[in-house]
């Protein structure tokens, strides 16, 4: 009998796997298992609004990329938690359980493809005094428990949009107002190409 599935390499942080089809051809697949991503909307008291984001370098690209705070589960940990954890870790903000949102009812897959990876996806909107969310818009470092250099920025949603090339970060923003509307937000003209929406 064929066997599902066949380890090819393994990693501690990822783990190569060709699986079996229903057609009975091996497909590769990547396990990294389960993350969690938050975004802040960070609101003043004058309608101001901005998302926190994390600057950091990533190894696939010269420059830095803008991203919401985000890590794999540790252990045992629920989506939640680590939620909570990694916005403590990467922000220094310390965050309740009754302040998310889950923007989705189901994981999601960010490449389904190849990479076996699933994510879930947070929210927050919480209010800060102008000066506060004017500091954050210079850049503040910070480093990690881990040892990582962060920068945190605050960037209106359409800068985020036209700054970042996270695929998962924008669409982790745009599931933020999906969820929470964007009727009063400027998301136009389009922030990914420059251009103004079809009509």
């Amino acid at each position: 009998m064929i066997p599902e599935y066949r380890l090819v390499w393994q990693h501690p942080l990822v783990r190569a796997e060709e699986l079996l089809t229903a057609e009975g051809e091996f497909r590769l697949v990547l396990r990294r298992g389960a993350f969690a991503a938050v975004c802040l909307l960070l609101s003043a008291e004058d309608g101001t609004e901005a998302f926190l984001v994390v600057q950091q370098r990533r190894p696939t690209a010269e420059t830095p990329f803008y991203e919401h705070p985000a890590g794999m589960l540790d252990g045992q940990e629920s989506p939640l938690e680590a939620a909570l954890r990694e916005v403590a870790e990467e922000t220094g903000w310390l965050l309740c359980p009754n302040d998310l949102s889950q923007l989705t009812s189901h994981p999601l897959y960010p490449s389904p493809a190849m990479w076996g990876e699933i994510g879930y996806f947070f929210a927050a909107t919480l209010p800060i005094p102008g000066a506060v969310l004017q500091a954050y818009a210079q850049g503040t470092s910070r480093p990690t428990p881990e040892g990582e250099k962060l920068t945190l920025y605050t960037l209106p949603a359409t800068e985020l949009l036209a700054r970042t090339q996270n695929l998962q970060t924008v669409a982790h923003t745009l599931l933020y107002y999906a969820a929470h509307g964007a009727a009063h937000r400027n998301l136009s003209p389009n922030p990914l190409t420059g251009s103004s929406k079809p009509s």
